[in-house]
């Protein structure tokens, strides 16, 4: 078996289960925003003929995909008060359970200017109800008409709770029975940093190992592979990266350079990339993100070579008089790779990934080198974004 199949082989194995677990998770989530935005397309039209006959029925089946979220027990406590049922234990059961606080949280993520980008990576955390949509405003308005109308004969607690509804929100907290500083929902706090960071570049640390895969004596072999490059905010679909890459040559065989008429035989410690990579995100459901790249860098491979010139006044001289340049002798070339990245999402901005690339590098281009070195190489490294 050739070694570029079994490179694929175990790029196909080890990335596999990490995206079908990613697909795995998708699923639920994909199922209760479709089911959500349905029952939305359909209560709007009931509520706003006041015709909660089948209201039950809409918020059941949310709740069979989804579970019970502060959305559904809200409509039941609207359809209690319009219906003039009382509503007590549904309202105290809503604040036993902080529904409140995330109905706060809805109220103040609506006001940012942002909002859009906010709920697109927090859609979870939001119920699957975008920020400012239609039945917000639908029902802020059965609330505000509650708290008016001299037809409804309204408890104080459930005066509290039409506050809460139309978006009162002091008013809500001077008059609630257990008086609390507005408090924003570890999850949904975390959700808002986590959609912030996502606005921000960041770096990450690449560690792992190079291999050539053609070749039957190649002259650099399997060696260990570092870098740190500068990465662009993860936001964006298109993403890009700019940094220093390190190959530690510990595993190769000597090769010939000529050098002042002469041929030297020398060994290289280090291979040296500056440029950077391009790519563009296919999946991203905030906890994973997988995307295909290139990259181009200029690579110097050390030789140890170098000689000292010596100029006085523009005039060169071959011994040590006046000022001195050194001149090193590299084998300089271009290195372009074509890879794929998979990243998961540990906590706040922080991610840790695996890349699979192939790179071509010719560095036979440098006419100055006399030994032929393959060209075609392929990298497994793992990197942790900051």
């Amino acid at each position: 078996m050739s070694k570029t199949l079994k490179l694929v082989i175990f790029i196909y194995c080890s990335i596999l289960p990490l995206f079908l677990q990613a697909r795995q998770e998708e699923q639920p989530q994909q199922d209760c925003e479709q089911i959500t935005k349905i029952a939305l397309d359909r209560l709007i039209p009931l509520i706003q003929k006041n015709d909660y006959t089948e209201l039950e029925t809409v918020l059941s089946t949310i709740q069979s995909v989804c579970g019970e979220n502060e959305f559904t027990q809200r409509m039941r406590i609207f359809r209690a008060l319009l219906e003039k049922k009382s509503g007590g234990e549904l309202i105290a059961d809503y604040l036993a359970k902080n529904y409140h606080e995330i109905l706060v949280m809805r109220w103040d993520y609506s006001i940012e200017e942002k909002y859009q980008s906010i709920y697109q990576n927090n859609k979870k955390d939001f119920n699957y109800i975008p920020l400012k949509h239609p039945i917000d405003s639908l029902l802020k308005i059965k609330a505000e008409a509650l708290l008016h109308s001299t037809a409804f004969n309204l408890t104080e607690q459930e005066e509290e709770i039409a506050l809460l509804f139309a978006d009162r929100i002091d008013e809500f907290y001077q008059s609630y029975e257990k008086p609390i500083s507005p408090a924003k929902p570890t999850a949904l706090e975390k959700a808002r940093q986590r959609a912030a960071y996502k606005d921000r570049g960041g770096f990450s640390i690449y560690a792992g190992a190079e291999f050539p895969i053609t070749g039957t004596d190649p002259l650099f072999k399997t060696n260990p592979v570092m870098g740190f490059m500068y990465s662009s905010p993860l936001a964006s679909n298109f993403l890009y990266e700019l940094g220093l890459k390190i190959r530690i040559n510990s595993n190769d065989r000597d090769f010939e350079y000529w050098l002042d008429n002469q041929t030297e035989v020398i060994n290289s410690a280090a291979s040296y990339s500056i440029g950077g990579t391009a790519g563009y995100k296919v999946f991203d459901n905030d906890t994973f993100i997988i995307y295909p790249k290139l990259g181009l860098f200029f690579e110097s491979t050390g030789t140890g070579l170098s000689e000292v010139t010596y100029y006085d006044n523009g005039n060169y001289y071959d011994d040590e008089y006046g000022s001195s340049n050194v001149k090193y002798h590299n084998v300089n070339t271009m290195r372009a790779s074509a890879g794929f990245a998979f990243m998961r999402h540990i906590s706040t901005k922080k991610y840790i990934g695996l890349e699979a690339s192939y790179h071509y590098i010719p560095y036979n281009w440098d006419n100055q080198l006399q030994t032929n070195i393959q060209p075609n190489y392929a990298s497994l490294q793992l990197f942790f974004r900051f």
